[in-house]
């Protein structure tokens, strides 16, 4: 009787059909809840897979050729011949710190067993500390023991402070250091920052060092300004994103500070700005139903400069999203398109999308800007001409398609730093004004001839309506004539 009774409490409080044991939905659901961490010990996810959208057309963009950082794509065939050099910045630094040695690692000499055994088990110890931490920063899971965690993580650590290092050979140098320092900004090829900092035993509190590290990650493709909070930092590609957008760092940090205790809370918190954005998107295409508006979209080159829209190229910036709009003159910075800022801007763009609600989406924005601007082959040529694309790809055909494959997958706000350009461009190209007058220009403007011919047929036609009048003018009122 008591175990029927127990039952059925069971059964009204949980609402779980019992009799005797759990049913096999609850025991499988339960053990999927038993698996999520506890809320009071999970931490901001900060190293994320690329999503799908993005990943699709740029694949080729996101994943390591020379060297793997962490755990995603730990054990790739064409990844181990970098392993070695792992091992190698690792005895350089036990060289280093047991017998004061210059970190180099063309003359090694052995290490005492004594002093190399306390020093690795030092960082070993180090690590496992933070173990648990680290793991929670990584959005996926994965099936790696303590020991190999931990032996990745000083691994990792160590060649990672050995290629910064400008003395140290242990990274490899000459041609291969160019796909190392690729590798360094994929978004799903890092390890967390406080790992970096830990096995080198102080924080990298020194404002110049992490301008440096960004500036010859970036290629000093992009301006790099001082942190104002570089402990906020979660890894390499993070440090390159906020040393590039420093007004965005500062404003939205805040938000990415505060406890993130489960993924779900996110889209939670998400619901009501979604809600909000997609309300106010509607209501915008009604009250402009003439694409005054828009602030996700703009015209492309070729239609622009039908409208009347002239480009220019911002002379002397190094930021190439510095982007104006004034007297219906665009200007914008030159971007030299190579095959190292490729998967840079795309891993920032991934990195933005996959903290979409934490920060603005500045690069993101920038690329949709091209994306929009670039449609053709005529577009390239249009931005080419005006000297605002340098390309060192093959062809116009080849950039066109790079900016359409950068810009799918990308989602952008209301609130864009853009927007009010986008607005603005959209006005000027949607006046009957401003088109007539680029028309104008267009048919009887476009050579010297053409104007040498229109002053001509007007002069002709001042004179003939000249003619005409004084003919009428005669003919009203005739002369006086001559008295006999």
């Amino acid at each position: 009787m008591n175990s029927q009774e127990k039952t059925v409490s069971l059964t009204s409080t949980h609402g779980i059909p019992i009799e005797g044991e759990p049913s096999s939905l609850w025991d499988k659901m339960h053990r999927e809840l038993s698996k999520l961490p506890k809320a009071d010990d999970s931490q901001e996810v900060t190293i994320f897979r690329v999503p799908l959208s993005i990943r699709e057309s740029n694949k080729n963009m996101f994943e390591p050729s020379a060297v793997s950082i962490g755990p995603y794509y730990r054990g790739l065939p064409h990844l181990r011949a970098m392993e070695e050099n792992k091992w190698l910045s690792l005895r350089a630094f036990l060289n280093y710190k047991a017998g004061d040695q210059e970190w180099e690692s063309n003359e090694m000499n052995e290490v005492g067993e004594e002093p190399a055994r306390g020093l690795l088990q030092d960082c070993i110890n180090k690590i496992k500390e933070v173990e648990q931490r680290a793991r929670r920063c990584y959005s996926e899971p994965f099936d790696m023991s303590s020991d190999d965690f931990v032996q990745m993580m000083v691994l990792d650590g160590f060649f990672i402070l050995a290629f910064f290092t400008s003395n140290a050979d242990t990274a490899a140098k000459g041609w291969i250091s160019s796909f190392i320092r690729t590798d360094l900004i994929l978004l799903e090829n890092q390890i967390p920052f406080f790992i970096i900092e830990t096995l080198r035993g102080s924080p990298f509190d020194d404002p110049d060092i992490m301008m440096d590290i960004a500036r010859y990650l970036t290629c000093n493709k992009m301006p790099i300004y001082a942190l104002s909070e570089p402990q906020k930092i979660h890894h390499l590609l993070h440090l390159c994103l906020c040393s590039a957008v420093p007004t965005v760092t500062t404003q939205d940090e805040d938000a990415a500070s505060e406890p993130n205790h489960c993924p779900f809370l996110n889209w939670v918190r998400a619901v009501p700005v979604l809600k909000s954005r997609f309300i106010s998107r509607r209501e915008d295409e009604i009250e402009q139903s003439d694409d005054k508006g828009k602030v996700w979209e703009i015209p492309c080159a070729t239609e622009l400069e039908e409208a009347g829209v002239k480009f220019k190229k911002l002379e002397q910036s190094d930021d190439i999203t510095k982007i104006t709009f004034k007297s219906g003159t665009l200007v914008i910075p030159r971007i030299r398109i190579t095959d190292g800022l490729k998967p840079l801007l795309m891993n920032l763009i991934a990195l933005e999308q996959c903290m979409y609600y934490q920060r603005r989406p500045h690069f993101s924005a920038y690329m949709n800007f091209l994306d929009c601007l670039v449609n053709t082959e005529n577009d390239v040529r249009i931005l080419q001409k005006h000297g605002i694309i340098e390309s060192m790809l093959s062809g116009e055909e080849e950039v066109a398609l790079f900016f359409n494959q950068c810009g799918v997958g990308v989602l952008i706000d209301g609130h864009h730093y853009l927007a009010d350009l986008f607005r603005r461009v959209n006005k000027h190209c949607g006046s009957r004004y401003h088109r007539y007058r680029a028309k104008l220009s267009r048919d009887y403007f476009n050579n010297p001839w053409s104007i040498i011919a229109l002053i001509a047929a007007t002069l002709l036609l001042c004179l003939t309506i000249l003619q005409s009048f004084m003919s009428v003018y005669a003919y009203i009122r005739p002369p006086p004539s001559s008295p006999p």
